[in-house]
Formats: C-alpha cells, structure tokens, sequence
C-alpha cells in the first residue's frame, strides 16, 4: 500500500518539479550571478533523484510561517547526483516539427531534438510528460541518443481525455558508460506529417532504487 501511494505522489509531483526546474534552467541561462540558481537547481534534482515525493504538509507549514524556515542553503549535493534529472522543453529544443510558436509551453511534434551538454556516465530513465487526444491506434515512439535506440508503443488506453491534460510514460532506460558531451538526442513519435504527440517536457532521470520487502 504505501509503495502504491509513493507511486501516485511520485507521479503528480515529478511533473511540477520538472517544470519548475525547466524555468529555473530558463532564468539561470540569462543571470548574470548564477550561483542561487545553481543550488535551486540541484536542489530540486536531488529531490526528483530521490523519487519526487515532497512533503506538502510540512512545505505548508513552512510558508505559513507555523514552523521554522528551513536553512537557505542546499543540502550538499553528491556528486553521482548532480546530474540526476534534466528537463528538456521544446522551447529548449534544437529543432521541432511542426515548429511551434514562439516561447511555446509545449508543442504538437512529429519530430524534436536537443542538444545535451553534459550527464555523467551512468543509467538513466527517460520519462515522457505528455498529452495525445487524438490515438485511433497505438502510437510508436522512438528515441535516439549516443548510438543507442529506444523504442515505446503509445497505447490507446494511454491516450489522455484532452490535449491540457498530461501524463507521464517511461520510454526506457539509457546506459552511458562515459560521460555524454554536446550530443544531441532525438525523438520521433509516429507520422511527421500528421503528428500526434504533444510533448510538455521529456526528463532525463536516475531510475528509482527498488522499493524495500515489507
């Protein structure tokens, strides 16, 4: 019972994580002192390394002012960790298509690519945050980063209620035996000419350790 519950918090809070370190990463791209950004971000990476689950309660409380603040400064960081989620946007994407507009939240694709500067060697899961409305029939969704091909069938039972609301799907799990610098990863996800997929966000993450034998 309480792994199932983990599960379902994990899967609502990770989405908002992500987005919130989407636009941390947006702002430190553009300050000139980037060091209170840089600590956010790692923050907020080891939060989602460590499967995403934030105690709302005691982050309530915390705002209201009934408990103490806690510390400005980040919990240190290890350094297996630093790289344990990336966020990748389509407004952070080398190239889409269809193009969306300008500063686009999402984007209906058929094709994207993003340039990764670095993640350490190490395996990581690929987690889509998604939305498609419109799947007649499963939907093949293919991945493609440092010669390795990662491929997930959209199913029909998958597809969400409308085009606002988005779900999380793992396409799989990359292996990187060294570090990855400046490569670019790529998604496909069905007919180019008539695309489906509306992408939100697709996070790079360090695969969550197995749940303890009760």
């Amino acid at each position: 019972m309480e792994s199932i519950y983990q599960k379902g918090l994990s899967a609502r809070h990770i989405p908002l994580l992500g987005k919130y370190l989407i636009e941390l990463q947006r702002q430190a791209a553009t300050a000139t002192d980037k060091s209170a950004y840089n600590a956010e971000i790692a923050r907020i990476q080891q939060i989602i390394s460590a499967g995403g689950v934030l105690d709302l309660i005691a982050t309530q409380q915390a705002q209201t002012g009934s408990m103490p603040m806690p510390s400005p400064m980040p919990v240190p960081v290890p350094v297996e960790q630093k790289q344990a989620l990336i966020a990748l946007a389509p407004a952070l994407a080398q190239e889409v298509a269809p193009k969306p507009p300008t500063d686009a939240q999402t984007a209906t694709i058929g094709e994207i690519a993003w340039r990764i500067e670095f993640i350490a060697a190490g395996n990581y899961d690929i987690l889509l945050h998604y939305a498609c409305a419109e799947l007649d029939e499963p939907l093949k969704i293919v991945i493609k980063c440092n010669g390795q091909i990662l491929e997930k069938e959209l199913d029909v039972e998958h597809a969400t209620k409308d085009a606002q609301t988005f779900r999380i799907l793992r396409i799989g799990s990359l292996a990187l035996t060294s570090d990855l610098r400046g490569e670019t990863l790529r998604l496909v996800a069905g007919d180019k000419d008539s695309p489906k997929l509306i992408v939100k966000s697709l996070l790079i993450t360090r695969p969550r350790p197995p749940a303890p034998n009760p």
